[in-house]
């Protein structure tokens, strides 16, 4: 116990000191060229059990052979983890198995016997079959960046899958800033001897010495890109390996933490990709633009992120030719939630943060209710409405919808949202919305045919 004590001391210590420093034996990398290309990030804003099954599936990479499923089991006591529950369909529906590895610092996870009686707790067990990759030891394999590390240490088990799914929560991290998946690849699938190595960027494997060499934090976040670009290669040079990050639960802490700090912003959504530094960095900069203001804010992580360097995990793991931060991003939302709404007598859906709500009103009813009420339920939001003419396309432009889907969009509707800069997705258009006999324009509509700006059809809309 005493031994143990000293160990989680210099931890401490060492998470107390995590600010940048650049050793001066630090050698330039080895490969300096960052990709130009522009990788694709798929995204939803809806943090669903189907809609983990949708995003994986828009990557279009089919999994041949056993499947791993890589994702942090989560430290007894803290609760922010990927919950089974939310990835038990994915899970399922590749036949994979859940794999993990122990930790290197003093905790529930750092000894087999112990993690494997956090991860019943947790409940995986319950939804998938899951596996210490490293219960019977580590194997190494090669890194193509020598700079710090000169091989990542992997489970032995590793050896048994053919693909894997990276499926990371995308969070704060008390050393790296941040956790996604190039964390989820690194420290996450490295061995406890071999997260010792990464951590003291190569100087020790010894799980009860690294934590006393941690000062070189930029050698640190290379030597995490350097391990991740080995797992990277290790399936298929990153054929056989896909890409997701869960957005919630965004405490400045990591799933590593038993006692995580409480998130200060809301959830984001789910994203997706075959590249791992454009998906990280797709998050890192939602994060950073994220909308602020009182009792949703992203301040605290931003600070955390900054105040370890994180973003040089992304910067060296571009450099060493693992991915681009580069990137567009492509919104699965929409034509699901079209469908949703066709299919269920619904006129309106309004997805934003990770929440989907539904509406049934006839008209600009619903439309009306969420500016007055619930504002925010419109900014940022992505919108499915049945069809849309020129008050709804006011109402959702003044309530700062980002992107609309819809059946037939009048005419004068797409203008306005168009000028607004909303992106719509229209399967018709159409001169003018007609009223319910057909005999002539939307009489709602038909009082904003003189108006020209948002700010017009909003005034005139009030005294309706």
């Amino acid at each position: 116990m005493k031994h143990k004590l000293i160990i989680a001391a210099a931890m401490l210590m060492a998470l107390a000191a995590c600010t940048r420093n650049n050793s001066t034996n630090q050698q330039s990398p080895a490969y300096t060229m960052q990709s130009t290309d522009t990788s694709v990030v798929y995204m939803t804003q809806e943090i669903s059990p189907a809609s983990l099954v949708r995003i994986y599936e828009a990557l279009n990479v089919k999994p041949e052979g056993k499947v791993a499923v890589k994702i942090s089991t989560g430290e007894a006591g803290g609760h922010n983890f990927l919950q089974p529950r939310l990835i038990q369909q994915l899970v399922s529906s590749v036949d994979g198995t859940i794999v993990e590895c122990n930790t290197a610092y003093p905790g529930k996870r750092n000894s087999t016997e112990e993690h494997w009686q956090t991860i019943r707790d947790h409940g995986f067990l319950d939804i998938a079959p899951v596996d210490l990759m490293d219960e019977e030891g580590d194997f190494r394999i090669p890194v193509k960046d020598t700079t710090w590390i000169k091989y990542d240490r992997v489970g032995t088990h590793m050896k048994n899958y053919n693909f894997m799914i990276n499926l990371a929560h995308f969070k704060g991290h008390a050393m790296g800033g941040f956790g996604g998946v190039l964390k989820n690849q690194s420290i996450g699938v490295a061995s406890a001897q071999g997260k010792a190595y990464i951590h003291s960027a190569g100087v020790t494997e010894d799980v009860n010495l690294c934590w006393l060499h941690t000062g070189n934090q930029d050698g640190f976040l290379e030597s995490m890109a350097a391990a991740a670009q080995a797992v990277h290669m290790y399936f298929g040079n990153g054929e056989r390996i896909v890409y997701i990050n869960v957005v919630n639960n965004l405490s400045i802490d990591c799933d590593c933490d038993s006692h995580p700090a409480k998130p200060e912003m809301a959830d984001i959504g789910i994203l997706a990709s075959t590249d791992p530094v454009a998906l990280d960095q797709a998050c890192v900069d939602l994060v950073f633009n994220y909308p602020s203001k009182k009792g949703d804010d992203a301040k605290a992580l931003i600070k955390r992120i900054n105040s370890r360097h994180g973003i040089h995990i992304l910067e060296h793991a571009a450099a060493i030719g693992l991915g681009s931060r580069a990137y567009t991003i492509k919104s699965i939302d929409g034509e699901d939630m079209l469908s949703l709404l066709n299919e269920n007598s619904l006129s309106l859906l309004v997805r934003n943060k990770g929440i989907t709500t539904q509406h049934t009103n006839h008209g600009v009813k619903d439309l009306l209710e969420l500016i007055q009420n619930s504002p925010e339920r419109l900014q940022g939001a992505v919108v499915a409405d049945k069809l849309i003419g020129k008050a709804a396309a006011a109402i959702m432009a003044a309530g700062g919808v980002k992107q609309v889907y819809t059946n037939i969009i009048c005419t004068p509707a797409k203008e306005l949202l168009d000028k607004e800069g909303i992106k719509v997705c229209a399967k018709e258009e159409v001169e003018m919305i007609m009223n319910k006999d057909w005999t002539g324009q939307c009489p709602i509509d038909s009082q904003l045919n003189d108006a020209e700006t948002v700010e017009q059809c909003m005034e005139i809309l009030k005294k309706l």
